[in-house]
């Protein structure tokens, strides 16, 4: 279909731009002819001649504008038959990436389970390597942030007011797209881009050094998963194997953080690792080598769940809350509960609702449902402080 479309374009833009400069020719041959002959003309009267050069004269502007116009068309033909070629092109590699992929042996290429995340189960995806543009796009927004605290235990209405008197963002060219109080007493500031908060925190330094401290946010390290590891794999070893069987990423020393390794369900391991945004892409394009098997990385996004009470961003030890059941809201722990679906009750979404005064999220579900909208919002904020 698109071979179809790009011989289309291209024969269009070819052949009527010949046939425009061809009419465009006699077009001006045509109105030379009718000047000349007006020119030479003694009997002709001069308000007949002012009126048929005026009337030259508009029709070569018209002309003109036309074939503005007209080129205006070829050029976009033009860049949409660019587009089709790039089409094309990335369309080749996919083929012949598939072409590869089926030659690997099924001995060496094992289907991968699907992988779990506390009780929710994420899809495994079908394809291998991942285009560069499914790794960089889709990510979430980064948030730049950093966080300004009183050397004298002054409250956050006036952090704000000396920041407003002594900083003018406008002067530094920040933009400021936050600017926020926290219960401890900090102000949180957000730009859209690391060099302005960088930029904001050292003018914040400058100006009100001697009674703020300012301190920038740093954004997490992003975590993968190598799927479907060799049983010879081990936190200990997979840098070093990573570096040696896969010398076309050019993995550097340090550049791998191994954390841990778990097992499936299915009885398949997987390493959990940590590396920097560069590395990340790397490993999310490639067709990993590990041992004898061909492995492919995914990033792991994890959410910290309190088992006691829940709730989110907290663990079990550093709990403070009371036991809450996660599918009914109830004092007792989960495999104490007896509750049907359909008397499911999110804590996290009550609890939203209720400090929100509003009941526009819907609590008919478990806080363990990977549709929660309170999980969901807990993604998308971990996403957002990833360096991706």
């Amino acid at each position: 279909m698109h071979t179809y479309i790009y011989t289309y374009i291209h024969t269009y833009t070819h052949t009527y731009s010949k046939m425009a400069d061809e009419v465009s020719q006699n077009i001006e041959n045509a109105l030379n002819k009718i000047v000349n002959t007006t020119d030479q003309s003694g009997n002709m009267r001069k308000e007949l001649k002012k009126t048929i050069f005026e009337t030259v004269s508009n029709l070569r502007n018209l002309f003109a504008k036309m074939k503005g116009m007209f080129d205006e068309r070829t050029r976009q033909n033009k860049e949409l038959e660019n587009e089709i070629n790039m089409v094309k092109a990335e369309l080749d590699s996919c083929r012949r990436a598939n072409a590869t992929l089926h030659a690997v042996t099924s001995s060496v290429r094992e289907r991968d389970p699907p992988r779990t995340i506390g009780r929710q189960v994420l899809p495994s995806q079908d394809c291998d390597r991942k285009l560069y543009s499914s790794v960089v796009v889709g990510c979430a927004e980064k948030k730049f942030k950093l966080m300004v605290k009183s050397k004298f235990n002054q409250p956050p209405d006036m952090i704000k007011k000396l920041l407003k008197s002594k900083v003018n963002p406008t002067e530094i060219k920040v933009g400021i797209t936050s600017l926020k109080s926290l219960r401890d007493g900090r102000v949180v500031i957000e730009a859209s881009s690391k060099n302005e908060i960088v930029t904001l925190g050292d003018k914040i330094g400058e100006k009100c050094g001697g009674e703020l401290d300012v301190t920038i946010q740093k954004l997490r390290n992003p975590r993968l998963v190598l799927l479907n590891i060799p049983e010879d794999i081990t936190p200990e070893n997979v840098e070093e194997t990573l570096k040696r069987q896969n010398p076309e990423l050019d993995l550097k020393e340090g550049d791998i953080g191994a954390k841990f390794c778990y097992t499936t369900k299915r009885k398949t391991r997987n390493l959990v690792i940590e590396v920097d945004s560069d590395t990340r892409k790397k490993l999310m394009q490639a067709r990993i080598k590990l041992g004898w098997t061909i492995c492919r990385a995914d990033d792991y996004i994890v959410p910290k769940r309190c088992f006691r009470c829940s709730r989110y961003n907290h663990n079990f030890r550093d709990c403070r809350g009371e036991e809450t059941c996660p599918l009914c809201t109830g004092s007792h722990k989960l495999k104490e509960c007896t509750a049907t679906k359909s008397e499911h009750k999110c804590i996290n979404c009550l609890i939203y609702n209720k400090h929100h005064q509003t009941n526009q999220i819907d609590t008919a579900h478990s806080s363990l449902d990977k549709n929660c909208p309170s999980l969901l919002a807990v993604l998308e904020k971990y996403k957002q402080n990833t360096d991706y």
